[in-house]
């Protein structure tokens, strides 16, 4: 009976969901916030070990990511971040350029004045961050504000590209951004909300046109890995271990 009543405590399988989306969504962060550098291995024992979970649990994470192009899986060597090539950066970003000039012109043509108000006060909460100083917040408000202005166009087939692209491009700035880069001024996503406000396609296509040549103009061909103590990166996901009775 009492070992009946053990089983029964036993984990759902809803829980291992869980467990992947959760190291899934965190390694994700880490390699989008450039916490881990292109290249670096992705050892599946480390990473367990880090998050508490299984190998398989790891293992799924990594598929996902290989597949959202964030992780390339190499045969009998193991899974690394993705390296971007520097040809690999300039397909990138000639693939932002034309897309998001269809993305601007679908936002002014469908989207209604509730949306975009929405993304003009994106631009306005990115900047406040940029002011304060709030680099977190500024990075992942800057993000949002191309994501938020794909979903206004109503093409889910373009904004999970442009999904897609925007995490590339934040691997191409980890791995080519120079040591002397110029962050892109936060005024640059309030010009070309602005303008998708006021309807004008031309104003807003080439502010958009200017926004994505000032990142591409800050990339050169330097990059240099950085061991990262997984143990330590991802100490708070994995789930306390209850303390073993004493002996």
């Amino acid at each position: 009976m009492a070992k009946a009543q053990r089983q029964s405590k036993k984990p759902a399988a809803k829980r291992a969901g869980t467990s992947d989306e959760r190291v899934h969504l965190d390694l994700y962060k880490a390699i989008i916030d450039h916490r881990i550098a292109p290249g670096m291995p992705l050892q599946e024992d480390a990473l367990a070990q880090a998050f508490g979970v299984s190998r398989t649990v790891i293992r799924k994470a990594l598929q996902r990511l290989a597949h959202e192009r964030l992780v390339e899986l190499v045969p009998n060597k193991g899974a690394f971040v993705a390296k971007p090539s520097a040809e690999e950066a300039r397909h990138v970003f000639e693939a932002r350029h034309a897309l998001e000039r269809v993305l601007v012109e679908r936002a002014i043509e469908a989207g209604s004045d509730r949306d975009i108000a929405s993304l003009v006060e994106t631009a306005r909460q990115e900047k406040k961050a940029a002011e304060k100083g709030d680099k977190e917040e500024r990075v992942k408000l800057s993000g949002a504000f191309h994501l938020q202005l794909a979903r206004i166009g109503g093409n889910p087939v373009l904004t999970g590209f442009l999904t897609e692209l925007v995490s590339r491009t934040s691997l191409i700035i980890a791995l080519y951004e120079s040591p002397g880069a110029v962050p892109c001024s936060h005024s640059e996503h309030l010009e070309i909300a602005t303008a998708i406000r006021q309807r004008n396609r031309a104003r807003a296509v080439q502010y958009m046109n200017h926004h994505l040549q000032h990142i591409e103009a800050q990339l050169d061909l330097s990059n240099a890995l950085v061991n990262v103590d997984f143990a330590h990166l991802f100490k708070t996901s994995a789930p306390r271990r209850a303390a073993k009775a004493p002996t």
